[in-house]
């Protein structure tokens, strides 16, 4: 005999009693099967994108290595100037020469460290591809999710506003020389981040906890480098003026056609500083940036494979932007997500 709980009053049941079977809870099962599959398949070509990404990007980072002596050459007799953005671009120190040579190689060498980093933290990676299982992400895939969803909003909002008649600006960099490009690229792969992101979230929230909230102070180099923050109120705050400062500062390059989307691509910075820490922020800047760097000198083949792998890209990336509305859905309204109270139903 065996004790039947049907949420009421307890029955005693034969061992052999088998409830009536339930067509609707068959079918809801079947929906949940079918999603669940649905979602292992979608996350595997997610994974596949990602390291389909990362290995491409590996080129950039084998460039940034070859073209430093380069670079540094060049370096020696050119000047550059250090900034801040207010939100306009604001120099703040002027530097040249074995100065400059040394911030090129701060910049290149913190790219090159990011990228080992990411890679060495991402080992699970294979892990999603074979088994699909939806567990934490690992950090390689969130950054190429966020990637591919960035790239294909930037991709449609460009096409929508070009469809009906702009014509946004775009700065002349790919007619300088190459040993410049990857220098202007490394700079605001890493200098931009470190001024966006460490100076207008990591800073403030350590005065804001020092001052505040010292229950959650934490060490003081996890301001610096992210990573260990959870999004509150404030947290959120921050990454949006952090964005929206970020935006502003590329409208006198660019201008102002260029903001909206650069907002989009800084809140994606500053989740990522702040979830999982600027070496993140960095890489995403990086594969932004240096998209084309590998294929410029590369020919026709290369940039029409390239523009291949852009496409599979935007499929995946319309995935993960649906895939991340949901998640900011379920952040900003919880409770619309927390299963109903269950009822009894009518009938057989």
């Amino acid at each position: 005999m065996t004790v039947f709980d049907s949420g009421k009053t307890p029955e005693i049941v034969p061992w052999h009693y088998q409830p009536p079977w339930d067509p609707y809870a068959y079918r809801m099962s079947q929906r949940r099967r079918h999603w669940q599959e649905l979602q292992s398949w979608l996350k595997r070509f997610g994974a596949l994108c990602t390291v389909s990404l990362f290995a491409y990007l590996a080129l950039a980072v084998v460039i940034i290595m070859l073209m430093t002596p380069e670079v540094s050459e060049n370096l020696f007799g050119y000047s550059d100037a250090l900034f801040i953005i207010t939100p306009a671009v604001t120099p703040i120190l002027e530097i040249s020469g074995a100065t400059l040579v040394l911030y090129y190689l701060f910049l290149a060498g913190t790219i090159v460290v990011a990228y080992l980093f990411l890679i060495g933290k991402s080992h699970k990676i294979i892990r999603e591809i074979v088994l699909a299982k939806p567990e934490k992400h690992s950090p390689m895939l969130v950054v190429g999710g966020l990637f591919f969803a960035v790239l294909a909003i930037e991709y449609l909002y460009y096409f929508i506003i070009e469809s009906g008649g702009a014509a946004p600006n775009v700065p002349s960099i790919g007619r300088e020389p190459y040993w410049y490009q990857i220098y202007i690229y490394a700079q605001a792969s890493v200098w931009e981040e470190i001024i966006s992101r460490i100076l207008l979230i990591g800073v403030p929230l350590l005065w804001i906890d020092l001052l505040f909230r010292r229950d959650r102070l934490q060490r003081p180099r996890n301001y610096f480098l992210g990573g260990t923050f959870k999004l509150g109120a404030v947290e959120v705050g921050l990454i949006v003026f952090s964005a929206a400062m970020f935006g502003l500062a590329h409208a006198g390059g660019w201008d102002l056609w260029k903001v909206p989307p650069t907002v989009v691509a800084g809140l994606a910075f500053g989740y990522l500083f702040a979830r999982l820490g600027i070496y993140a922020a960095v890489m995403f800047h990086f594969a932004f940036d240096f998209l084309t760097i590998p294929v410029i000198n590369a020919g026709i083949t290369a940039m029409a494979i390239l523009g291949l792998m852009i496409l599979v890209w935007l499929a995946a990336g319309a995935v993960f932007t649906a895939y991340y509305l949901l998640q900011l859905k379920r952040f900003l309204f919880p409770k619309m997500d927390q299963p109903a109270q269950t009822v009894d139903r009518i009938g057989p």
